[in-house]
């Protein structure tokens, strides 16, 4: 799921919303072919993601120079794709070129391989770092401050952990580390909702990152660092301002009942001061996230939703299927994402 920042214009509201740099998206709207045998849904899903994000579109067209590793090359493959969404005259294209671009990056993990399913965030999230890699190879994944990095620049969280004891202020040292993909557990949200309702509070619009904070913290004791006896839940501090907040939902079974509750949790707004336990960067903490892409798993298939700016209308895309979300579908849960 994808929350991003948007910008209005005076006097409109959601639907005359635009991102930094044109005032409407040129984003089109074609399918991707998954041949029988292919199981290719998880990266054709992940790809339309990221397509329909404006800000990472248009970052990825203007970057030419690259480390390139020929037939494997994500980067190549990714920006053939996205030229052919742009300039072709099909409405259904083939997405091969990047499948066997990941094939052969991940051969020696034995992922990512042909004919096989495997899952969706981590295929984004592992897009997302080979292209850091093919535009600045040289340079640790979690120290990369490169300007020209679109991966770090518009998706990177950069964090770092640390526990506070409230008893005896004793803390640890801080652990930094940058996330891409911020995982969530499921059940742990649920839970949380359940007790917002038990307290007969009301699920606000603009909660869904506190709900979010509380689930990921579910649990998550340790002793304290100086051993005075006391517990203490581990604290994550957000230290930039990322122009792309993408979460990822863990589930405890392939089959779960959870997906109805995981629904009504869900909020159309993403403050980053509630996401984490504190936020440094000024921008960060006047921030307000949209959500405008979601790649879900039913069935043992993989489909997504994206918001398309030029139209403002959900999309939803099944491979070769590309179809309008009509407003008396998705009616029962508008306030919680529209």
């Amino acid at each position: 799921m994808a929350w991003v920042k948007k910008f209005k214009k005076t006097g409109g509201g959601l639907k005359k919303s635009y991102q930094p740099g044109s005032m409407v998206s040129l984003a089109l709207t074609k399918g991707l072919l998954n041949e029988p045998g292919q199981n290719s849904c998880f990266l054709n899903s992940a790809v339309q993601v990221l397509w329909q994000l404006d800000i990472f579109r248009r970052s990825l067209r203007q970057l030419s120079g690259h480390f390139c590793l020929g037939d494997g090359c994500i980067f190549c493959a990714l920006k053939s794709i996205f030229n052919q969404f742009q300039q072709s005259r099909e409405r259904v294209l083939p997405s091969d070129s990047l499948r066997n671009a990941l094939a052969e990056t991940f051969k020696n993990e034995q992922r990512f391989q042909l004919g096989l399913m495997d899952d969706a965030a981590e295929c984004f999230e592992n897009i997302l770092e080979r292209i850091h890699l093919h535009i600045v190879s040289d340079t640790p994944t979690d120290a990369c401050s490169s300007k020209s990095c679109i991966t770090h620049q518009k998706f990177a969280m950069m964090l770092y952990e640390q526990f506070v004891c409230r008893c005896c202020g004793a803390s640890s040292d801080p652990h930094p580390f940058t996330e891409f993909v911020h995982y969530v557990s499921t059940t742990a949200l649920c839970q949380q909702v359940d007790r917002t309702l038990g307290k007969n509070e009301r699920l606000r619009s603009d909660m869904f990152g506190e709900l979010l904070q509380a689930a990921n913290s579910t649990g998550d004791l340790r002793s304290c660092p100086s051993d005075c006896g006391q517990s203490i839940k581990i604290r994550r501090v957000l230290m930039n301002c990322p122009e792309i907040v993408t979460i990822g939902f863990v589930w405890d079974a392939e089959q779960s009942d959870l997906t109805d509750d995981v629904i009504r949790s869900l909020g159309p707004r993403l403050n980053l001061c509630g996401l984490f336990n504190r936020v440094t960067d000024e921008n960060a903490k006047r921030s307000e996230l949209h959500l405008v892409g979601m790649i879900c798993f039913s069935s043992k298939h993989y489909s997504a939703f994206a918001y398309h700016t030029k139209s403002s209308k959900w999309m939803f895309f099944d491979d070769a299927t590309v179809k309008e979300v009509r407003m008396s579908a998705i009616r029962p849960f508008q306030s919680f994402f529209l």
